[in-house]
């Protein structure tokens, strides 16, 4: 039979009492800590839940510092863009007075603040955040541009972009990219080709094929041999090949001879209905300017006696875009391809005209970036061409275009980066808001209930005080109660 003996009290106050104390450490616990999940064995199911939530918790704050830092490289890059866009903006400004202006030291003022806009401008394409560029793609970590002035008389500057041509992109989550860091060589670049033009008085045009050559470059136009036609006795001065300006197939330049002496021994010679030169049978090397300003010199030792008009003159020359380093024999075509040594790249002429040795000067509008525009317009504005007021203002008008173009190009990259500030802006509001729920659903997991814990720890106080008092009681030995 079941007995209720002394050691059997004992043993269940014990336990009462280890299992109430045990309860109120507990609540005391999570009091104080405010949490009533500690270990697993405290709610197994609610302590897998916490830790699911607080990984939650932690991707959601690690998206979000992805998108603060993708907002402040963006941010950082339209502030650059937006002052690059004033500048350009402000260069316009300064070429449309320019192109009013009447006098060169108005230029040369003029020129200063377009060389300082530029400054600036190379000053921007080199920004970085960071130590990381702004502009030079997956490649931040050196300069995405070199800058150097033309190795060739008439060309443009040198703007070689050397970062990457992929856009770096900070990622958001598993699926959410967005580009940061841009590629320069897009942002800067030039607005597409348009036609040739060539500025001059060679007679040389712009030919029919696509040049692949960029920005401007001198058409140098160069006087090789002249000769006439026979019958006349006139030939080459000494002086020709170096100092002759004439050059053209047979028949566009002539020269008109008259025997005055009707030996040959002096007479008169005009080039091109110019001007009538004497010249004796002595003259070996003598200088003929006709009404046009161009020359021949020639000898008239050996002139036919009696022979009296014209003359067709043949006189061969050659091209070259790289100042000289290596030329093209002119072929009066339609269409002849000058070929750039220094850069390996082209350009179409019709050569057919020709017909006076110079310079010209060739421009490929739309193929310039916004450093060339400007380093273009410095060197119009500073007669570095010597053209034409006439000539000045197409060229200032051209450059108006590029800077337009290359303005909107920059304002089209702003576009995309204020889309992507706004889409980087909603989309942190919603992380936010993910995390917010994340916190509340944890809380309500993980959380103490103090006022529910306090009133479980005064009851379980209320308990053990009673365990101790019946215990004690029960435990207390009295005479009358042995007796009984």
């Amino acid at each position: 039979m079941f007995r209720t003996t002394s050691s059997l009290f004992s043993k269940q106050a014990i336990e009462f009492s280890q299992r109430f104390n045990a309860n109120i450490a507990l609540y005391q616990k999570q009091i104080s800590s405010g949490e009533k999940i500690h270990r697993p064995s405290d709610d197994p199911i609610g302590f897998k839940q916490v830790i699911t939530i607080n990984a939650r918790v932690e991707t959601l704050s690690a998206e979000l510092s992805n998108v603060a830092d993708a907002e402040g490289k963006l941010n950082h890059s339209v502030s650059q863009l937006t002052t690059a866009n004033d500048l350009l903006v402000t260069a316009r400004s300064i070429t449309l007075q320019a192109i009013q202006a009447n006098s060169d030291s108005e230029r040369q003022s003029f020129a200063i603040e377009i060389e300082n806009i530029l400054s600036s401008l190379q000053n921007i394409a080199l920004s970085s955040q960071a130590g990381a560029h702004l502009f030079g793609g997956t490649k931040t970590n050196a300069p995405p541009f070199r800058f150097e002035n033309p190795a060739v008389p008439g060309a443009t500057l040198s703007a070689e972009y050397l970062g990457s041509d992929q856009p770096s992109v900070s990622y958001i989550g598993q699926a959410i990219s967005v580009k940061t860091f841009y590629v320069g060589s897009e942002v800067f670049e030039a607005s597409g080709r348009k036609p040739a033009v060539v500025v001059g008085t060679t007679g040389a045009k712009a030919g029919s094929g696509t040049a692949n050559l960029v920005g401007r470059a001198t058409l140098k136009v160069q006087h090789e041999l002249t000769t006439y036609q026979g019958g006349s006795g006139i030939a080459a001065g000494t002086d020709s090949v170096a100092k002759d300006t004439v050059i053209g197939p047979a028949g566009r330049h002539t020269l008109r001879i008259v025997d005055t002496a009707g030996d040959g021994s002096s007479g008169t010679v005009s080039l091109n209905d110019g001007p009538v030169v004497s010249f004796t049978n002595a003259d070996s090397n003598l200088e003929v300017v006709g009404a046009d300003g161009l020359k021949v010199f020639v000898n008239t030792t050996s002139i036919t006696p009696g022979f009296s008009g014209n003359v067709d003159i043949t006189a061969t020359g050659n091209v070259s875009v790289d100042g000289g380093a290596s030329s093209t024999p002119i072929t009066f075509s339609n269409n002849q391809n000058v070929t750039d040594s220094t850069s390996g790249r082209f350009v179409p002429i019709d050569s057919s005209q020709i017909s006076k040795a110079g310079d010209d000067y060739i421009e490929f509008p739309g193929t310039s970036n916004a450093f060339q525009t400007l380093y273009e317009l410095v060197q119009d504005l500073k007669g570095s061409r010597q053209l034409s007021n006439t000539d000045l203002a197409a060229s200032l008008n051209r450059r108006l275009g590029d800077l337009e173009s290359a303005s909107n190009k920059i304002l089209d990259v702003v576009g995309q980066q204020s889309a992507a500030l706004f889409s980087l802006r909603q989309l942190g509001n919603r992380i936010e808001d993910f995390q917010l729920d994340s916190r509340i659903q944890l809380n309500d997991i993980q959380a103490t209930d103090v006022s529910e814990t306090i009133l479980k720890l005064r009851n379980d106080q209320a308990l053990l005080e009673y365990t101790y008092s019946v215990t004690a009681q029960i435990s207390s030995v009295q005479l009358i109660n042995f007796l009984r």
